[in-house]
Formats: C-alpha cells, structure tokens, sequence
C-alpha cells in the first residue's frame, strides 16, 4: 500500500507545543490566548497578526527542534518492512507567513524538513511539498491510507482513501465514519494491518 503521512500534528505533537510554547509566548507578550479557540482550532491567537508574530520568531526552531511522536520512527519502519510505501505529504512550506516571506523562505522551510526527518531517522520513499489543498497530491501518489490531523484535509481526502485520524483537541468534534481514530503510532500500525 502506498501510506500519505502527514507531519504537523501527526509526526509531531503540534497541539501541545502550540499549548505550551505558543501559550507562554502570548502570556508574556500581554497578548490573549484562548483558551476554547486552541480546542477548537488547534491555534490559541486571537488574530492572525498574532500568530504570524509568533511563527516568525518560531517556525525555525519549532522545524529543528520539536520532538517526534513516541515510537514514530519505529511504526514507520514496521510499515516499510511490511512493503508498504510510504510517502510523507506536508504542507508547513505553504504557511501564509512562510508564503509571505518568499521563496527563499519556502526552500529554507523545505531544508529544514528533510534534515529533521534525516536526524530522526525516518525512512521514507518520497517527500511532497503540497499546497494546501492534499488531494492532488495524494491522488497522483495513488495514497491508499492518508494519516492526518486537519480537518479541512481529512474533509477533502475522505472519499477517495482510507483516512487515520491522529485525535487531537481540535478535531474531537469532527465525527464522520470514515475515519479511523488513533491517539498514538501502536494504534496506526495495528489499525492499518486491520484494513
């Protein structure tokens, strides 16, 4: 099978660095952080100009140095060994700030990427810088099991593929059927020998 893996929020624990950095960030700068936003939309800024403040100062260390989910690197190699191919398919180069700043910025963003997956050993056959919208991308790589944390994608994906959904706060409220829903890489590798 060919498995799309995202890495914000799935690689990674996207919601809790946003709830711990991100948090710490505004409470320091005077700047409001809700609370019931950050459930909902996995952000806590009240304003875009908010969060692009906080990414400008943040995106190259959040790139560098944020820690991949437990047991990550181990799953993907199980799925590897299995013949699966896997091919990760992220968008973080197509942020509206990192846009906004440039292609020198974008292929900064894209170095960045695959050195991270390099130091924590992810094996993988193909990397795809996609733009916001996934299902071009997971439809010319013939993605048959896209594991994913937004919404929005899972929305634009769910009819073509199967679908694993990493929980989070921010799509606790998103129920649909199609979807399978893993809180940690045990329950992707277990679910996907079961489809």
């Amino acid at each position: 099978m060919n498995i799309g893996i995202d890495i914000d929020g799935v690689l990674t624990d996207l919601e809790n660095y946003i709830g711990t950095v991100g948090k710490k960030y505004m409470l320091e700068n005077n700047l409001d952080f809700d609370e019931e936003m950050h459930k909902n939309t996995i952000y806590g800024f009240l304003s875009k100009e908010d969060s692009h403040q906080f990414w400008d100062m943040h995106w190259e260390k959040y790139a560098t140095t944020i820690k991949m989910r437990k047991n990550a690197r181990n799953v993907i190699e199980k799925l590897k060994n299995d013949g699966n191919k896997i091919i990760i398919i992220t968008s973080r180069t197509y942020d509206s700030q990192i846009i906004k700043d440039g292609i020198e910025r974008q292929e900064n963003m894209k170095k960045l990427i695959i050195k991270w997956l390099k130091k924590n050993n992810i094996n993988y056959d193909k990397i795809v810088f996609s733009n916001l919208n996934k299902l071009k991308n997971c439809l010319d790589n013939k993605i048959d099991i896209m594991i994913e944390d937004s919404v929005s994608n899972i929305e634009q994906l769910k009819n073509y593929m199967k679908i694993i959904c990493f929980n989070a706060k921010y799509n606790q409220s998103y129920a649909n059927s199609q979807i399978y829903r893993v809180s940690n890489w045990d329950d992707v590798y277990n679910i996907i020998n079961k489809i």
